[in-house]
């Protein structure tokens, strides 16, 4: 399959390929359909074929198929793997149309936090009631007053003991 991928492609890259390199070549290269043929001759897994597609999508920087590719059913991965590609290849704005729907109130307020906001990784840690995440995220933002404060009220309204 890989010496006819790369008779295909006209590209030595192929052969002596894992099966996970395979598939991510073929996506980066905009061959999706050899990239689904490699991963149900070699059943890979749901979850498998999900973490090398949105990394692969992500390398190429085509955020419009990574959104398509998002909603096309429920990823078996959940979205942390979509807003870590983003941010990794420094994309906040695109990381912000998956970090609503990460359902952990502690990784949302940590994925707001790659991202720089301050009051929503806030408000999602004080859904998680979490007063060790809001220390750390305090301390993530120590150095801007403003979110710092947030931090406090939030305490306060919670009535954690002291967050340092």
């Amino acid at each position: 399959m890989q010496h006819e991928l790369e008779v295909t492609t006209k590209q030595a890259i192929f052969v002596d390929s894992s099966i996970s390199d395979t598939i991510r070549t073929c996506i980066v290269l905009g061959n999706h359909r050899a990239a689904a043929k490699v991963k149900t001759e070699f059943k890979v897994s749901e979850k498998r074929w999900y973490w090398l597609k949105v990394f692969a999508l992500a390398t190429i920087r085509d955020w419009d198929a990574l959104e398509k590719f998002s909603k096309e059913k429920r990823p078996p991965i959940g979205y942390r793997p979509f807003v870590e590609a983003c941010v990794d290849a420094d994309e906040k704005g695109e990381a912000l149309k998956y970090i609503p729907k990460l359902t952990d109130p502690r990784e949302r307020a940590e994925a707001y936090a790659r991202v720089g906001m301050a009051k929503e990784a806030a408000d999602a840690a004080s859904q998680a009631k979490d007063n060790e995440l809001l220390g750390r995220l305090k301390q993530t933002f120590a150095q801007n007053a403003a979110a710092s404060s947030i931090f406090d009220t939030l305490r306060d309204r919670l009535s954690f003991p002291s967050v340092s």
